[in-house]
């Protein structure tokens, strides 16, 4: 591992093992308690899985709102009750009619601003216990809140089987909170069948891309060097001087003069070092500190 002990590490997750896993593996050889995730993936999902190492981990809240984009193989002609490959199947209808222009039309229907029912098998929590939780233990879950969404991007659209089951593969890029597994299965019901999800891949999150991740045995390894987190925040920057860095240092509202626009900001030292970021109280009509860094 590098020398750098606090920033972000863009780890390619396996198939069959859990965002927890990961970080349970980072941990270790790591040799630190001190390791969060942006973005769980479902177990049965692999891809980008973005970890927070140390200090890191205060700036999780800076990337819960990151666009996301995925590889999903979308199934036509079988549900399940957990919407993807992994559940039990619950109803079969025969596809082998479908055309694909027609998927394709319906399919791209789905672009733009929407509300989406998250699947019963989900983390979302309903009267205190976690959607998965109540569906394993058969409860009956009337009445899902529908949740407002955004695909920004649908693309390389490739047909993959047809005949009884039709499949195809996609790559989506959404908003936060977006659940592929609801889009196969509203993909279904609008094209007079039924759908569920086959493999999926996040290929990034935001600004974290596969194409830098590190696998899971250079991670076992400790063959990975920590990146820059300050790098992957779009916020405004201010250098200060002396006087200004004892006040941060000390946890000090700083005064609004020093800053171009009431924003969320970088804090520097003359010397280049990460002090602090700041965020604008409006109640007090101060900057006041959000995270400690020096």
């Amino acid at each position: 591992m590098s020398n750098l002990e606090h920033g972000l590490l863009i780890i390619d997750k396996d198939k069959n093992i859990t965002s927890h896993d990961v970080v349970d593996i980072a941990r270790k050889s790591l040799k630190t308690r001190r390791i969060g995730h942006i973005g769980t993936l479902d177990p049965h999902a692999t891809g980008v899985l973005v970890l927070c190492v140390n200090k890191a981990t205060k700036l999780v809240k800076f990337f819960t709102e990151n666009n996301k984009t995925y590889e999903a193989e979308i199934i036509i002609g079988q549900a399940t009750d957990s919407d993807d490959i992994t559940g039990k199947v619950i109803e079969e209808k025969d596809a082998s009619h479908l055309q694909e222009i027609v998927v394709l039309d319906n399919l791209m229907s789905f672009l733009g601003e929407s509300l989406q029912t998250p699947p019963k098998f989900s983390a979302i929590k309903m009267n205190g216990l976690k959607l998965y939780e109540l569906a394993r233990q058969n409860k009956d879950i009337r009445h899902i809140e529908p949740r407002k969404i955004n695909i920004y991007e649908i693309k390389d659209f490739k047909v993959l089987e047809k005949g009884k089951l039709f499949k195809f593969q996609v790559t989506l890029r959404v908003s936060k909170g977006t659940y592929i597994r609801s889009i196969a299965r509203d993909l279904g019901e609008k094209l007079g069948l039924c759908g569920t999800l086959g493999n999926l891949r996040r290929t990034a999150i935001e600004s974290f891309n596969i194409k830098d991740a590190y696998s899971i045995e250079q991670l076992k390894l400790s063959d990975v060097t920590l990146i820059d987190p300050f790098k992957y925040l779009d916020m405004q920057k201010l250098v200060v001087d002396e006087r200004a860095k004892s006040y941060i240092e000390n946890g000090r509202f700083l005064d609004l003069d020093l800053f171009k626009e009431k924003t969320e900001t970088i804090i520097y030292s003359n010397e280049g070092q990460v002090l602090a970021i700041y965020y604008y109280d409006k109640e007090k009509d101060v900057m006041r500190m959000s995270v400690k860094w020096c």
